[in-house]
């Protein structure tokens, strides 16, 4: 279940930057490890998040994983643009874009939804789609459980005779805290003003200026990025999408020692690479700008320098005044697409890596890049370890022919 963790960490700062909330739910009846391929289910899981963040402007993304009936459950709900009910059948079919001037802006999401759908059948699973226009969608993807470890939780009374209080206003977030912080046998209760102990704790989803006495005090913010963080003295900040890290954190409060039953599911930070790589520029050609700006985000992280170009036309007005060490290039764009961008590449004596971005992860798109005269792709969505992986033996390899 580590895809949570590298799924969450990709896409929160785009989330933020976007002001959504993005809220995972990990219920604690999930297991700890699954029989399956985690590659597969990250890039599924990772193109109903992405596709949720283009379509939504306000509100929220919710990332829910649950069993039901003995398979294992991936809900991706948004409070999107929506799509017309009579085009939900044909979302699936390759190539197909809805309808609405909106969503058509968004070329190249039907091929992706296409695979996706492709990739859990082969994992013997199905996917759902609810959606109404105008009032957001839910992608649903579920997976047998033929063999799995343990729970991501194990229920126990190590929190008896504790008091937390609960201050919520999302209604969703405070029934998902109440089934999970349940399972340690600590009270619960509803804070309305009422007097508190100095040995209490209380968990809000807002900022507040009181200050009964307490033992410690958690905000769940949908701005926080990375761990917990104690802010001041006991004022503890938390990310709603990482809110499983909740139960460490109170087992740290609460009993003043290490946590007890650290999951693997526990989500961290990203990874910040220390290599410096300021030597290096890379041309990103991507026509969707989220998209685009992940991508320059993650290099940015890893150290690179970065210039950008919506499509392959733009890429070669870019090369007429940028020195570039390599391209990073989506393959499905407008006006010139990446394989044909490689080509004209290639024509103008051109050498440097160029790496493929595609949201065919089959072995036929791989192959259609190699034969464009990329030296390389990555399949959508691309992980921070995975770009960075990739990125090093490049890199190395533009050193060296210097």
């Amino acid at each position: 279940m580590e895809v949570i963790t590298h799924i969450t960490a990709n896409y929160l700062p785009l989330v933020v930057k976007k002001r959504l909330g993005l809220y995972c739910f990990i219920e604690p009846d999930v297991p700890r490890l699954i029989e399956g391929d985690p590659v597969r289910l990250q890039q599924v899981i990772s193109n109903l998040l992405n596709n949720a963040i283009k379509f939504t402007d306000t509100g929220c993304i919710i990332l829910q994983v649950r069993v039901r009936d003995c398979y294992l459950e991936f809900r991706v709900r948004d409070t999107g643009v929506g799509i017309d009910s009579r085009e939900i059948n044909q979302l699936f079919d390759p190539f197909f874009q809805v309808g609405t001037g909106v969503q058509r802006h968004f070329q190249g999401t039907g091929l992706g939804l296409a695979i996706c759908e492709k990739l859990v059948n082969l994992m013997d699973g199905d996917v759902e789609v609810i959606s109404e226009l105008g009032m957001g969608s839910i992608f649903a993807i579920r997976i047998p459980l033929y063999h799995h470890q343990n729970t991501v939780l194990s229920a126990n009374d190590r929190w008896q005779g504790k008091v937390l209080w609960l201050d919520i206003r999302n209604a969703r977030l405070e029934s998902y805290l109440l089934d999970l912080l349940g399972y340690f046998g600590a009270t619960i209760r509803r804070y309305c003003g009422e007097q508190t102990q100095p040995e209490d704790v209380l968990i809000c989803d807002y900022p507040s200026q009181l200050s009964p006495p307490l033992l410690a005090w958690i905000q769940l913010s949908i701005e926080h990025i990375g761990l917990p963080q104690e802010t001041r003295p006991a004022y503890w900040s938390l990310s709603t999408s990482t809110l499983l890290e909740i139960v460490p954190l109170l087992d740290w409060i609460l009993r003043g020692q290490q946590p007890v039953d650290n999951s693997s599911l526990q989500l961290h930070a990203p990874k910040t690479n220390q290599d410096n790589n300021a030597d290096l520029q890379i041309l990103v050609v991507d026509d969707h700008p989220i998209n685009r700006r992940l991508l320059a985000d993650q290099l940015t992280t890893l150290g690179y320098r970065v210039i950008t170009a919506n499509d392959g036309l733009d890429a070669l007005v870019a090369l007429n005044t940028n020195t570039v060490d390599m391209v990073l290039t989506d393959v499905n764009m407008p006006n010139m697409d990446g394989y044909r961008l490689t080509e004209r590449l290639r024509q103008l004596n051109h050498n440097f890596p160029i790496i493929g971005v595609t949201a065919n992860a089959l072995a036929e798109g791989k192959q259609r890049c190699i034969e464009a005269g990329m030296d390389n792709c990555l399949s959508k969505p691309v992980t921070l370890d995975t770009l960075r992986q990739m990125l090093l033996y490049y890199s190395d390899q533009v050193r060296r022919s210097r």
